[in-house]
C-alpha cells in the first residue's frame, strides 16, 4: 500500500517570503493525481485557508489520516483530525497520532494538548498494541543534533521520551521550518522523519508498506530515502 506523507501544507491567502500559498491544495492534488496513494498522512498546519471544500477534494481522491496543528482553521480541521492516541491499522502498518502543540494555556485561542492529554495518549496507544509502526505529532522532540537552534523546554523533550517509550518503527513530525526534510536515528532505533509540504519547499514522502521504505521528493526530484 502507497502513504503519501505531507506536513505544514499551509493553505493561505498571503505571499510568505515570496511563494503564493493560495496554491497549496491545487499543488497537493497534482501530487496525488501523479503518485496514487491509498492514505495520505499529514503532521498539521492545514492553515486558516483551509475549507470543507478543500478537504472534500482531498478525500475524494484518498483516505485522510491527519493531526491538527497550530496554524488551522480549526473549526474546519477538528472535523477531520485523528483523535489521540487511537490506532489506525492500514496496509499492515499500525498507525496513531496526537494533535497539536503542548501547552498548558491556549494561545491567542490556539487550542493545545496539555502535558497530561499528550501521556493519555501516550498511554492509550501503549494499552491498544504491542508495537506501533508510526507515530504522527506536530510537536517536535527536542533533537539538537539537527535542530541546533531548538531551544530545549519541557514539551519537546516529553516528545522525545515518549517516542523512546513508545519505539514507533517511524515518527513523523511538523511544525519546523528548517528545509525541504529532516532525518534522524532514536538511540531505540527508531526512525525519524520531518517534512516541509509548504509551497517554499513542495517536498513530500512516499511511503510503500511492502518494502517499509519512504522516499523523499520535491516536486519531481527524489532527495532521499530510508528503510523502518
Amino acid at each position: 500500500m502507497r502513504f503519501l506523507l505531507v506536513s505544514d501544507v499551509h493553505k493561505s491567502y498571503r505571499f510568505y517570503k515570496g511563494y503564493d500559498e493560495s496554491v497549496a491544495v491545487e499543488w497537493l492534488l497534482e501530487i496525488i493525481d501523479n503518485t496514487e496513494p491509498q492514505i495520505l498522512i499529514s503532521a498539521g498546519d492545514w492553515d486558516e485557508g483551509m475549507t470543507s471544500e478543500d478537504f472534500g477534494r482531498i478525500i475524494s481522491k484518498v483516505k485522510l489520516l491527519t493531526i491538527y496543528g497550530n496554524h488551522e482553521n480549526f473549526p474546519i480541521i477538528k472535523n477531520y483530525a485523528m483523535p489521540n492516541g487511537k490506532v489506525f491499522e492500514f496496509g499492515g502498518l499500525k498507525i496513531a497520532g496526537i494533535n497539536g502543540l503542548i501547552g498548558e494555556n491556549s494561545i491567542k485561542g490556539i487550542p493545545v494538548t496539555t502535558q497530561t492529554q499528550f501521556m493519555n495518549a501516550v498511554y492509550r496507544i501503549k494499552n491498544s498494541v504491542s508495537k506501533l509502526d508510526i507515530l504522527i505529532t506536530h510537536q517536535p522532540p527536542y533533537i539538537p543534533d539537527i535542530y541546533p537552534k531548538m531551544r530545549v523546554d519541557d514539551y519537546n523533550e516529553l516528545v522525545f521520551e515518549a517516542v523512546e517509550e513508545l519505539k514507533p518503527r517511524l515518527f513523523f513530525n511538523g511544525h519546523v521550518t528548517a528545509g525541504c526534510y529532516s532525518y534522524y536515528q532514536f538511540p531505540s532505533g527508531t526512525k525519524y522523519l520531518r517534512v516541509d509540504s509548504s509551497q517554499i519547499y513542495r517536498c513530500y514522502g512516499l511511503l510503500e508498506s511492502e518494502e517499509n521504505k519512504v522516499t523523499v521528493y520535491r516536486d519531481d526530484e527524489e532527495m532521499f530515502s530510508l528503510t523502518f
